[in-house]
């Protein structure tokens, strides 16, 4: 019987604790209820630049992006609002979190907003807390759609998790979304 070498079993614990570490990134599905009630504020902006920085406290990259306010139907924001989120390209390497909302730039969005560690603005409830607005062709309104365009199921040994099948998320006319926005914010 071979002995096997120190630095290969030294080599299979480190790739077997790293391979417990990895993972997917999970959140409870959210109601337009639960996003304006858990969030610190509500912001309806346009992108206008990011960046992507190294954050040796958490070993990642973050990428930070300023939205230009437009409306804010909840909470006490300035101008501009600074969102940060994990994940981003910094040089020749690049970091992708799967659920974590990127913003393009020059893009219209209403995003669901709370406090973060580390003095960040994050989006709440990962991509179920942003809306993207476009323009409607046909009638030139503006509209207001998830990002997610509908619920994920998740199956756990043949059981469902999810509330319904496939809850279709609902666009909205901008104005009235912002408005039913204001109105759930002021029910405590």
């Amino acid at each position: 019987m071979s002995k096997v070498p120190l630095w290969m079993c030294l080599l299979l614990l480190l790739l077997g604790s790293a391979a417990g570490e990895a993972g997917a990134a999970t959140v409870r599905p959210m109601t337009l209820e639960e996003l304006v009630r858990e969030s610190q504020c509500v912001v309806y902006g346009r992108s206008v630049g990011s960046r992507s920085f190294w954050d040796s406290v958490t070993s990642t990259i973050w990428t930070e992006t300023e939205f230009l306010v437009l409306d804010a139907p909840k909470g006490e924001v300035g101008r501009t609002v600074r969102i940060t989120e994990p994940g981003g390209i910094l040089g020749n390497t690049g970091h992708l979190i799967p659920g974590v909302p990127q913003f393009a730039a020059d893009r219209e969005a209403v995003v669901f907003l709370y406090a973060a560690p580390g003095n960040r603005l994050r989006v709440l409830g990962l991509g179920q807390g942003v809306y993207n607005v476009f323009r409607e062709p046909a009638t030139g309104d503006l509209l207001a759609r998830p990002s997610l365009e509908a619920r994920e199921i998740v199956y756990e040994e043949g059981r469902s998790l999810a509330r319904g099948p496939g809850e279709i998320l609902n666009t909205r006319k901008l104005g009235e979304f912002l408005f039913l926005i204001r109105r759930r914010a002021s029910i405590r």
